[in-house]
């Protein structure tokens, strides 16, 4: 019963780390540079173009119905995870964008800073889908295409989300599809490095 208690402790411990660094990262070189990594951020981009609603709102009904997928198909235990998952981020992008209010980016260029972010994104991610968490958004598909094939969860992120991204940067130009889809590259492809090394560090300590 101990170990089960210090195991809860630990998944929801690495949650929090994992919100705080991809939230960070993301109002620190994302959000300056308008960059589409994929995620419910860029379908809400794309569909303010068509339809009168803001991108906020947008957002938040897809999350909402996202979320009543998780409940649906992860199984209550995996789908409160990722809503705990999904609640952190969105406290501390809201704080750190409070915090880090800063009027020129603190990265001027768009391409490492899509990099930095991206490598930063791809380690808080990692280390969520190793405790079946999530940040929420899109990552909710990867999880349940994860659970019913045998994809990784990093190349089912970028089967769900390398058309946002493709739509996106054509909707804002080459320039910053260019640095998006280099940084969605080293997102997608680094979160399955980042959990075989966490997998294999714990491993090690049993």
């Amino acid at each position: 019963m101990v170990k089960t208690d210090k195991k809860l402790f630990l998944e929801y411990l690495l949650i929090l780390i994992g919100s705080a660094v991809y939230a960070l990262s993301t109002v620190i070189f994302i959000f300056p540079h308008s960059l589409l990594l994929g995620g419910t951020s860029g379908v809400s981009v794309i569909l303010n173009s068509f339809i009168s609603f803001s991108p906020g709102k947008i957002l938040v009904a897809i999350n909402i119905l996202l979320i009543i997928l998780a409940f649906i198909f992860l199984g209550k235990s995996m789908a409160i995870k990722t809503l705990v998952g999904s609640l952190l981020t969105t406290v501390f992008v809201g704080l750190f964008e409070e915090l880090f209010a800063f009027s020129e980016p603190i990265v001027g260029s768009m391409l490492l800073s899509s990099v930095i972010g991206a490598s930063l994104i791809a380690l808080a991610s990692g280390i969520m889908f190793y405790v079946d968490s999530s940040s929420g958004g899109t990552d909710i598909i990867a999880l349940i295409i994860k659970k019913f094939s045998s994809l990784q969860i990093g190349k089912a992120l970028l089967v769900t989300d390398v058309l946002i991204v493709i739509v996106g940067g054509a909707l804002s130009g080459f320039g910053l599809f260019l640095c998006s889809f280099v940084g969605f590259l080293i997102k997608t492809l680094g979160i399955d490095a980042i959990i075989s090394v966490i997998k294999k560090t714990f491993s090690e300590r049993e």
